[in-house]
């Protein structure tokens, strides 16, 4: 991979690392569901303007924008809202590299390689203890909100695939599902909050850290990191590209350490080894003995 290319995807991985805490920054003065809205708001507008629309049905275009954008995002926005540390939440949100083989499986037929089998289930026993240390009340339902974000984004892995979308095509995919995500959000936030937060979301806007945290998410973030990210893809192979996501949640840790002096406990730490072990396993750069290399299919 030439240098060049190795560091920009570098910087998304930090980019989206990150993101999880401009996302507590931003919910700590807006509701969460508006936080995620605005942010696909500003995805689509202006964008959807000067961007193609990709050639795919609108069908994709709708469930892409309720997976990607009310499931996984609106989710993540809303565990982070409830006292999920962002180090944490960018763990379980790792859930979907293994939730979207398995979905990939069941709904598109592909094969499923052994060691991505046991990868999966090293994982999930990981993500037990994460639940077990995150304890009761509202870091539960954090960690519960971060798992179904986790989900939905392997649903949205899913779409992508299933939808014949080109890789080309991956930013006007990003641009024309962003209505579809960006209204329900903001219904959702009315219905949840009063419709009066609507009112006040321009107030909300200018102020001057509230709006960074939106354009942040909405630009660099979104828009100009999967535009990296899955060139990256196209350019040099999934093999090569796909498991510097790893780097994603420590860099999560390490940015809300510094911001917010946040440190896992004994228990978190143990279980995010378990859930770093299986993604190395899952992604082939450990191999454990007698652990056979062929794909099956159901």
């Amino acid at each position: 991979m030439p240098s060049r290319v190795f560091v920009s995807l570098l910087a998304v991985t930090a980019l989206w690392g990150l993101n999880f805490s401009v996302i507590k920054l931003g919910v700590a003065t807006l509701d969460p569901w508006l936080l995620a809205g605005t942010r696909f708001l500003l995805c689509a507008v202006p964008l959807v303007f000067v961007v193609r629309r990709p050639a795919i049905p609108a069908r994709w275009l709708i469930g892409y924008g309720l997976a990607f954008g009310v499931g996984t995002w609106g989710l993540m926005t809303l565990a982070l809202s409830a006292k999920l540390a962002p180090g944490l939440g960018a763990w379980l949100l790792q859930a979907s590299a293994f939730a979207t083989p398995l979905l990939a499986t069941l709904w598109l037929g592909e094969a499923w390689l052994p060691r991505q089998r046991l990868g999966a289930l090293v994982a999930l026993a990981g993500f037990a203890v994460m639940l077990l240390a995150s304890g009761l009340g509202e870091v539960t339902l954090g960690a519960i909100a971060a798992l179904g974000a986790a989900a939905s984004l392997a649903l949205a892995n899913v779409i992508v695939r299933r939808s014949g979308t080109r890789p080309g095509d991956v930013v006007a995919l990003l641009v024309w599902s962003s209505p579809f995500a960006a209204l329900p959000l903001l219904a959702i936030g009315a219905a949840t909050a009063g419709i009066e937060v609507l009112m006040h979301l321009p107030s909300q806007l200018a102020d001057p850290l509230t709006a960074a945290c939106v354009l942040f998410q909405a630009y660099p973030v979104t828009i100009v990191g999967y535009w990296v990210w899955n060139r990256g893809l196209l350019e040099q192979g999934a093999a090569a590209v796909a498991p510097l996501a790893l780097l994603v949640p420590v860099w999560a840790s390490l940015f809300a350490g510094a911001l917010f002096g946040t440190v896992p406990t004994a228990l978190q730490a143990l279980g995010m080894a378990v859930i770093g072990t299986g993604l190395l396993v899952n992604s082939g750069l450990v191999r454990l003995p007698n652990t056979p290399q062929r794909a099956t299919t159901p």
